[in-house]
């Protein structure tokens, strides 16, 4: 988890953390020595790194296969038609087979066979990232034997996902939960929220904010009211099951107190933003 942490919230990593460089505290936290090989990802590699793992998780290969291009395995302008199938198949490949017999070095292992095979060149820091993971993968294998990185990132990304205010991500969300043609993804949302539920890391999910930030959003954006009215009574039906199986879910992780806290401390700062938003609008017109 650590290493996920450093790549993809602060962006700077350490590239060379073998046995000797990785210490085991009292307290059950990891610290690391000799920094001497360290590396740094821009704001724009972090955010698609995550954007990647969330298309694997969805199976949007097409997605991916510009998020290669846009990290720099891919030149600008390459035809990524031949590529997309192949990328599907090494992701198939991890779900046909369970979780638990597939992991990152597999998945590398499969990538590099693409080097050879399409105009793919892996940049440099991202040799640094991929090694640091290989070598970190490696010592929790050695420390638990059933130990699989998947069962790790995908989780982690779920859960920041769903939980961080960065406003990057919250438009991220909503990407993942509309589809290309505008359609509400319910089983991506389900997906997503089970996900972050099953994360090994020992906190509690909680979507309180999210819940509070969305209710906030439904408000002031019209464009999104309007979209989620249709997705909630879309074939002319009202998605009732659906509905209820995301309170199902989510029963566990809102806070209800805090919301309404939130509602009556919130009231005015939320009536501005709501009087400007209509504002806005009639001023357009």
């Amino acid at each position: 988890m650590s290493g996920l942490r450093q790549l993809l919230e602060f962006g700077l990593f350490h590239g060379d953390p073998h046995p000797g460089n990785i210490f085991a505290l009292r307290d059950g936290r990891i610290a690391y020595v000799d920094f001497g090989n360290v590396a740094q990802l821009t704001q724009t590699n972090k955010e698609t790194l995550i954007d990647a793992v969330v298309h694997a998780v969805n199976e949007d290969y097409d997605s991916m296969a510009g998020d290669f291009i846009r990290l720099g395995f891919l030149s600008p302008g390459t035809d990524v038609r031949p590529i997309v199938p192949a990328l599907e198949n090494i992701w198939q490949d991890a779900r046909t087979a369970s979780l638990a017999n597939f992991n990152f070095r597999t998945v590398t292992a499969a990538f590099n066979e693409l080097v050879y095979q399409y105009p793919i060149r892996i940049p440099e820091r991202f040799s640094l990232v991929i090694r640091s993971l290989l070598t970190q993968e490696g010592i929790c294998m050695t420390l638990q034997p059933d130990f699989r990185f998947l069962e790790v990132a995908y989780p982690y990304v779920a859960k920041r996902l769903l939980t961080d205010r960065d406003a990057s991500l919250r438009e991220r969300l909503l990407q993942v939960l509309f589809n290309n043609q505008g359609k509400f993804q319910w089983a991506r949302l389900e997906n997503l929220i089970s996900l972050a539920k099953s994360g090994g890391d020992g906190s509690k999910l909680d979507l309180t904010d999210t819940v509070a930030d969305g209710a906030q959003l439904l408000v002031t954006d019209e464009d999104l009211r309007r979209r989620l009215i249709l997705a909630a009574t879309e074939d002319d039906r009202l998605r009732v099951d659906e509905i209820a199986r995301l309170a199902e879910l989510l029963r566990d992780d809102v806070k209800v107190d805090e919301l309404a806290r939130e509602a009556v401390t919130g009231g005015p700062e939320f009536l501005r933003k709501m009087a400007l938003s209509w504002s806005q609008k009639v001023l357009s017109k």
